[in-house]
């Protein structure tokens, strides 16, 4: 390469170097306060009250051991979340940064108003985690982020294993902020959201799953048996799924009464009859392959035996199912999304129809088969 192409090379090289733009939006770890967990609840005056809990680490000598996590609880009201957010910066020394939030506690008493115009501010940053699960909390979400630690776990971490492990066992549905983003805007559908309560002294269990309708709590909460029931109807199946039923009434001793199923497979459809908007039909069709898990009664299983156990269980998962929909009708809660199967299948019905005025009254009936392919190593 000759001297004047070596020099020209290195000055186009010089040039770019100078049209490179450094880290202009950068935001450095220590300036920040990351948040994981924030509850909001109905304050005074409309006012909506945020409880954020931040990690914190004890100081140590240079050379000494890391510091022991704690966990800092810091509250702030405002009208809206971006006027909470604002008082909450005057009262940490940091930005707050919720860039790595898990979970987003809501009071039942705020719950119980419009979800979208709560969250709005989620939506439209950018740095919001759209991953970060969601739940209502029986009273005041604070009364759960003031515990700061649960059996010796930090809350975060505490609060984030039980509705995975709810999600896993078929409990609650996995909700986060994006996937009730597009339902809250369609009409024809609802979800649901786990419910979580403080356990005196220090602990939280699942309570069962919130009916939500046009985008607001309806205060009725299903517990986690009826859950499990529902969550199968509306298509959710997390790894583990069982069942206790109780197939022998007449056995003296009481534990004898009852069987646990295992639910392998579980394939739910729906099927609509629509003549007119004043006669509408749905029917879910539920079918369940299972195994038994536990059988106290312990009398040989044979084939024979086995079908009789599946229809009696049939039978029961579908006679609780009767009280489960009547729940949902009464709460207007499409949680089925049978608005959804009616704007698909039947558009032109669906044009005619009110669908919250019309949903309460149409006729919805379970129909569940059950299939035993397995009975333990036992027999």
């Amino acid at each position: 390469m000759s001297r004047l192409r070596r020099l020209s090379v290195t000055l186009i090289m010089i040039f770019c170097l100078l049209l490179l733009t450094s880290c202009w939006d950068q935001r450095l770890l220590k300036d920040l306060k990351l948040v994981f967990t924030v509850g909001f609840d109905k304050g005074e005056n409309d006012e909506i009250l945020s409880t954020i809990a931040i990690r914190e680490s004890k100081k140590v000598s240079i050379g000494g051991e890391p510091g022991e996590a704690t966990v800092a609880v810091v509250k702030a009201s405002g009208i809206t979340l971006r006027d909470t957010r604002l008082q909450l910066d005057r009262k940490i020394p940091g930005e707050f940064s919720p860039s790595k939030m898990r979970v987003y506690l809501i009071g039942e008493n705020l719950a119980k108003e419009d979800l979208y115009s709560i969250l709005d501010i989620l939506y439209r940053d950018p740095r919001a985690p759209l991953g970060a699960k969601l739940a209502i909390t029986k009273s005041d979400a604070s009364s759960v982020i003031e515990m700061g630690t649960i059996k010796e776990t930090l809350l975060t971490e505490a609060v984030t294993d039980l509705l995975e492990n709810g999600e896993e066992n078929t409990i609650i549905a996995n909700e986060t902020v994006q996937t009730i983003c597009p339902i809250m805007f369609d009409p024809s559908s609802d979800f649901v959201l786990p419910v979580i309560e403080r356990i005196e002294p220090h602990d939280i269990q699942i309570s069962g799953i919130g009916l939500i309708s046009d985008k607001v709590f309806t205060g009725d909460i299903l517990p986690p048996h009826d859950a499990t029931i529902l969550l199968l109807m509306a298509g959710h199946k997390g790894k583990k799924t069982q069942m206790v039923l109780k197939v022998h009434k007449d056995e003296k001793i009481v534990r004898n009464q009852y069987m646990t199923l295992n639910i392998n497979k579980s394939k739910r459809t729906i099927t609509i009859q629509a003549d007119s908007p004043e006669s509408i039909k749905a029917e879910v069709h539920l079918e369940l392959s299972t195994s038994i898990a536990e059988y106290p009664k312990n009398s040989p299983l044979d084939k024979q035996k086995v079908d009789k156990l599946a229809e009696k269980a049939a039978a029961i998962i579908e006679e609780n199912s009767q009280p489960i929909i009547e729940t949902i009708q009464g709460a207007n809660s499409d949680v089925l999304k049978i608005g959804e199967e009616i704007r698909v299948h039947h558009h032109s019905i669906w044009e005619e129809l009110k669908w919250r005025e019309t949903y309460p009254n149409i006729k919805i009936i379970p129909k569940v088969s059950v299939k035993i392919t397995g009975t333990g190593i036992i027999n």
